[in-house]
């Protein structure tokens, strides 16, 4: 079982500022909804800003982006020698569907990181590393304020490459939001 970052600190801009933790899908929070898909008992680290009522921690200084956001959930999660570390994105709430796929991917491949992909995009944010692979690419990025997560990404030594499925699909405007919330309701 990985330990898990859950990266949930955006300003949320192209959806008029608000806290995407917060936004409600299928009558719960985005937070809660990728929280629940987690596998039981694995340690989490929430980073955000955002009073969400639960554990949470912060990068410094807030809003650093999301590498920033990853060096903030991996020190949390410091104390917690797993041999995985998982990242997903709170605007992706079923992203973590995809874990057994990047899991198998991960041990069959002997990469340092497994990367889900979607319409030929890679998808750092929805990806299971090497614990030390983590670690390692993080020491080389130095100051991961105001980085990219591709950047940290490319730091890793191999990544083995997965497709996924819709599951893995942000929600970062309004339209997409909505357009979620449609294919939801006629799924019931």
């Amino acid at each position: 079982m990985p330990g898990v970052i859950v990266l949930a600190g955006g300003r949320g801009q192209r959806m008029g500022g608000v806290d995407k933790a917060s936004v409600r899908l299928a009558g719960e929070r985005l937070i809660d909804r990728l929280l629940r898909q987690l596998p039981y008992g694995a340690p989490v680290a929430v980073v955000s800003p955002y009073r969400l009522g639960m554990p949470q921690v912060c990068e410094s200084p807030l809003f650093g982006g999301p590498a920033a956001g990853i060096a903030a959930g991996h020190a949390a999660l410091a104390g917690d020698a797993r041999a995985t570390t998982a990242v997903f994105a709170v605007d992706a709430p079923d992203s973590p569907q995809v874990l057994p796929a990047l899991h198998k991917a991960l041990g069959s491949s002997g990469a340092d990181v497994a990367v889900a992909t979607l319409d030929g995009s890679l998808q750092p944010l929805c990806a299971l590393w090497r614990t030390k692979a983590l670690t390692r690419a993080l020491e080389e990025l130095g100051d991961p304020r105001n980085n990219p997560a591709m950047r940290l990404l490319r730091l890793a030594g191999t990544i083995a490459e997965i497709e996924a499925t819709p599951a893995v699909r942000d929600i970062d405007t309004l339209d997409e939001l909505r357009a979620r919330r449609e294919r939801l309701a006629t799924q019931r």
